[in-house]
């Protein structure tokens, strides 16, 4: 028995060692990781852009400027992604080194005490095989921590997406389209994108129940900021927007752009026939 706790001595030995390598690597990974999938979405968006801007790029001959882009983006993905590989690789080898070891050491310590008659070799064959139910597990675990830690990264980066607030999460006051029917007003209504200047300035105006108007300007100076704010895409910096003296804040969203039609400057086609997307919200 004192014996068999030699040897597993030497085998426990290797917990801690492999307890350091995860710990060791775990930065690493992550680190790696954010850097892969942030290369990744920057090469994709680049490639759906171009393929969607194809017609502005021939016209303009930019091909190759944009070829060039692409490509440095694609080297960069794929600098990342070695580096990630040569991670991965180096913490196989350590794994494999560290498992060969201490196998190594288990047949040494092992056959020297058969040889001093202080263990069978029966008991050696023994211990041997029942040695990889104890490390195979740790093994697996190892094998497991890159893919855990990609999905930890993707999971952070979804969670940017899922703890965005619902725009209909508040309860709002007004849920009928026939009190929104009146005068809309815009009461020194302030908008501005971020951090950065006034888009929409003391914006000060009325416009009459059935009245038509036409809101001109030039390019920036706020025209569909404007609009965007009567269906709610945006609320004011400052300000009050009325409709039928109700604030904009009290109104569901969805009450309020079912009385509101909007048709954005460059609408998305949807697939289907040109009667489907005239009648996409059923207006018609």
């Amino acid at each position: 028995a004192i014996q068999n706790l030699k040897l597993l001595g030497i085998t426990l030995i290797s917990l801690p060692i492999y307890a350091v390598i995860i710990l060791t690597f775990t930065k690493a990974f992550e680190k790696l990781n954010n850097k892969q999938m942030e290369s990744n979405a920057v090469l994709s968006s680049s490639i759906i852009e171009d393929i969607q801007g194809i017609e502005t790029i021939k016209a303009l001959n930019s091909e190759q400027t944009r070829y060039r882009r692409i490509d440095s983006q694609f080297v960069d993905y794929l600098k990342k992604s070695l580096a990630y590989l040569k991670t991965d690789s180096l913490q196989q080898a350590l794994k494999l080194c560290i498992q060969q070891s201490l196998n190594v050491v288990v047949l040494w310590l092992g056959a020297n005490l058969v040889i001093n008659n202080q263990l069978s070799i029966g008991q050696l064959m023994t211990f041997n095989a029942l040695l990889s139910y104890f490390v195979n597990p740790l093994q697996n675990i190892i094998n497991l921590q890159p893919k855990l830690q990609s999905a930890r990264v993707a999971h952070n980066r979804l969670n940017e997406v899922y703890l965005v607030e619902s725009e209909f999460k508040d309860k709002k006051v007004i849920h009928d389209v026939q009190q929104l029917q009146g005068d809309i007003e815009f009461e020194d209504v302030d908008y501005r994108y971020g951090y950065g200047e006034n888009v929409l300035d003391k914006i000060n105006l009325t416009i009459k129940q059935g009245e038509k108007l036409t809101i001109v300007g030039m390019s920036g100076s706020g025209k569909s900021t404007l609009v965007k704010l009567l269906v709610n895409f945006f609320e004011p910096t400052s300000g009050i927007l009325k409709f039928n003296n109700h604030s904009s804040n009290e109104i569901d969203k969805y009450i309020l752009r079912s009385y509101i039609n909007y048709v954005p400057q460059n609408p998305y086609i949807f697939a289907g026939t040109i009667e489907d997307n005239l009648k996409l919200g059923n207006r018609i």
